[in-house]
């Protein structure tokens, strides 16, 4: 377009003697841990399926003390079976903000006392670990078979198998638009043997805010997972060329990484953004479709508890979710510690640079009124070399950016994303917790309807039928709790795994980096040599001439 600047990134590292280094780090960088998914994990049904029930011959009778519902026919004998409906008993999660990770339990079989109250766990109940507490870095396998009768669709796991394949990449930043409303737009490039695309091979153009509104409706639409984060939105210096190619490599990892995530490739906010040609219109309209009942409900028990209850917390007992966030919690400082470090020595290695570069310039004027020729050359072909070595320390700092430092800051993001998933679940807690106790009102009101002297049979079978209906978004709801956690795990699985090779490589482009930085060094002074050998200073023909 006419008001269009190309900053030339395209190939940018061709000429540069490390662009086999950095695209090796990209390519291993994108590896990604699919068989920790492929095996999913899957939440077991802890409450048998009611019967129907003779709406007009049944009564019922509650258990108050322990919160359960034993409904029998009024010709059933105590000795006949009684159908019975528990109190779901369900491990609190912390409900701090997103920009905490919370405490998070997953014991199962213990009692819960429900209330407004900071939320614990009955002393009564069984205090000993559970398996899942015990050994909570088994095998995605050993994970994958528990619960194996049952999952929500919400949360359903791909099923194993073959895989599209994708190869994406983020091209050509260009200025656009005037001189107060500028920004980049980015050339997403996408090759997929993939059927659920319009064709194997697209190229659109996006900008930015559109990679951060695929952040936020990924995150949105699949709670529980860990969804790579872009890169941080800077107000300053944005067009700065260094800056905007930095950008434009995060965008890119992040991009790879989401298509290589078993429960992200195939999303369909994800193909809208790959491949549509009016973006601006289809976000909107997805944006725009309606929610299914169930999300609805879930969303609204949500609403009801920010609403009537926004002091509520949660006691965090769960050994292996308390570990896990104390864990992200060291890691970042740890993380944050590193990359300050990491951004010193690329600051003294530029200053070092500047600082050889002015050394080497001041040679020249003193080689320029020296008398003796052969030591001239001498100066001359120092500052030369000096200038050189500048180019060479800016070059290398480039690079510790593009390897350590661009991977410790991406996964200082992806522990934020973490905690997202954390509050994601004690979130689903939450909902889970507030049904549970709209359950518990239900039966006490239908219990007070029955204890009056005449009863109204059909207010008595409609109650018992909201009782059912409830007891039964309860065991769904508790079933979504279950399921997230048990994907958390595998997320935190995944992460581990991924961190570990990422690190790996990052690590191993750093060290052949500085190793081929030292051998540029090392020929800059053995040509030292080799231009002033045969060189003599004390030789009087060296002499410059009145």
């Amino acid at each position: 377009m006419a008001n269009s600047s190309d900053f030339g990134y395209n190939g940018g590292l061709d000429d540069n003697p490390f662009s086999d280094l950095v695209s090796h780090t990209t390519r291993h960088s994108t590896t990604v841990m699919s068989s920790i998914h492929d095996k999913p994990s899957q939440p077991t049904t802890t409450v048998d399926e009611q019967k129907t029930i003779d709406k007009k011959a049944t009564t019922t009778t509650i258990s108050s003390t322990k919160a359960a519902m034993t409904t029998r026919p009024n010709n059933m004998t105590s000795q006949d079976t009684e159908t019975t409906i528990p109190s779901p008993s369900i491990p609190p999660p912390s409900t701090e903000q997103d920009n905490q990770s919370p405490h998070l339990d997953e014991r199962h079989n213990t009692g819960l006392t429900i209330s407004t109250q900071p939320w614990t766990l009955n002393e009564e109940a069984d205090a000993s670990p559970s398996p899942d507490v015990l050994h909570h870095t088994r095998s995605p396998d050993s994970l994958a078979q528990d619960g194996s009768d049952q999952q929500s669709d919400s949360l359903r796991l791909p099923e194993s198998g073959a895989r599209p394949s994708f190869e994406i990449s983020v091209e050509d930043p260009q200025k656009v638009g005037d001189a107060i409303n500028a920004y980049i737009v980015y050339r997403v490039k996408t090759k997929t043997d993939s059927p659920a695309f319009r064709s194997s091979e697209f190229v659109v153009a996006r900008r930015y805010r559109d990679f951060l509104w695929l952040y936020n409706q990924l995150t949105n639409g699949n709670p529980g997972v860990v969804v790579p984060p872009v890169p941080e939105k800077h107000a300053l210096g944005r067009f700065q060329e260094e800056f905007v190619e930095l950008r434009r490599i995060a965008l890119e990892r992040c991009l790879q990484k989401t298509v290589s995530h078993p429960m992200l490739y195939g999303d369909p906010d994800l193909k809208v953004f790959l491949e549509s040609d009016s973006f601006n219109v289809e976000k909107h309209q997805k944006r725009a479709e309606p929610e299914t009942p169930r999300l609805g409900f879930m969303r609204s028990f949500g609403e009801t508890i920010s609403s009537s209850n926004p002091f509520s917390k949660a006691i965090e007992t769960d050994d292996w979710f308390a570990s896990k966030k104390s864990e992200m919690d060291a890691l970042e400082t740890q993380l944050k510690t590193l990359l300050k470090a990491v951004e010193g020595v690329v600051k003294q290695r530029k200053e070092l640079g500047g600082a050889l570069s002015g050394f080497g310039e001041s040679m020249f004027p003193l080689a320029s009124a020296e008398l003796n020729r052969d030591l001239s050359k001498h100066l001359t072909v120092m500052g030369d070399i000096q200038k050189q070595l500048h180019d060479l320390h800016e070059e290398q700092a480039r690079y510790d950016i593009l390897t350590l430092e661009h991977t410790i800051d991406e996964y200082i993001r992806i522990i934020a994303s973490i905690r997202i998933s954390f509050n994601a679940r004690a979130r689903a807690y939450q909902t889970y917790q507030q049904a549970a106790s709209e359950l518990q009102r239900t039966i006490a009101s239908h219990d007070k309807l029955k204890g009056q002297q005449k009863p109204n049979a059909e207010r008595m079978a409609t109650a018992q039928m909201e009782i059912l209906e409830i007891q039964q978004k309860v065991e769904e709801l508790e079933r979504d709790y279950n399921d997230m956690s048990k994907l958390i795990k595998n997320e935190l699985d995944r992460f581990d795994h991924e961190k570990a090779l990422d690190f790996k490589t990052s690590v191993e482009a750093f060290l052949y980096s500085m190793i081929e930085h030292q051998k540029k060094v090392i020929g800059l002074w053995e040509s030292y040599f080799e231009q002033t050998d045969g060189l003599d200073g004390d030789d009087d023909d060296g002499l410059v001439s009145d």
